[in-house]
């Protein structure tokens, strides 16, 4: 479904990826582990279009996406990528609710149509009496579970996910993950999570291993 052959990025004399070749099949599960400066959120960065590689190709089946005008990516990014970060970005003056709707308003979607479905992951994600608060009143295992959520807002085929669990604490760390398993097999949408967390990548369909930029 989702593949990259022979991605390089460099920021100036520095060379992150070094050719790294990836391939994602629908509904997988796939960790990438790596010490820090490996080169694991510029591969997520170039994989979720959010920068350009210096070179090789990003396919989406038969889409050479890497050739599209950034509208182009713009566009793809909005309806078939989600994406779940450390730290869970939600937009501290809207509802959980209305962060979770967010990415379906910037796709210009029916408005009632997309909160009944912003609701309904919510409630999947055990969150249906919280649609109201805004983030600084929600914990921070129910702030990143709305950026799920959220992710998944537009039916995406793919999510990727830069340290999910990053910022918290082992219990919550566990909960996440087991969420993002069942979401995997539910939603039939690929993950791509990078992890420092040895014990946490190896629940996952296979490892990449990323080391000074190219993948073991």
């Amino acid at each position: 479904m989702f593949k990259a052959k022979g991605i390089h990025k460099s920021y100036g004399d520095l060379k992150v990826l070094k050719g790294v070749d990836i391939t994602i099949q629908r509904g997988e599960i796939v960790s990438l582990v790596g010490t820090s400066g490996a080169g694991k959120s510029t591969l997520l960065q170039v994989l979720g279009l959010l920068d350009r590689p210096d070179q090789g190709e990003v396919w989406f089946d038969e889409t050479l996406l890497s050739s599209l005008s950034d509208r182009g990516q713009a566009r793809f990014r909005n309806e078939n990528i989600g994406f779940v970060f450390q730290f869970h970005h939600l937009l501290p003056e809207f509802t959980a609710l209305e962060n979770v709707c967010m990415p379906a308003f910037i796709a210009g979607k029916n408005r009632k149509l997309s909160e009944d479905r912003a609701k309904s992951l919510l409630e999947e994600l055990n969150l249906g009496d919280r649609g109201h608060h805004k983030p600084s009143q929600l914990s921070g295992g129910e702030q990143q579970r709305v950026a799920v959520a959220r992710a998944l807002m537009n039916k995406p085929q793919l999510i990727l996910a830069d340290e999910p669990t990053g910022n918290l604490d082992s219990g919550n760390s566990v909960n996440l993950f087991n969420l993002l398993f069942k979401l995997a097999r539910e939603f039939e949408v690929a993950f791509l999570i990078a992890t420092h967390s040895e014990s946490l990548a190896m629940r996952a369909d296979y490892i990449l291993k990323i080391k000074d930029g190219i993948i073991e």
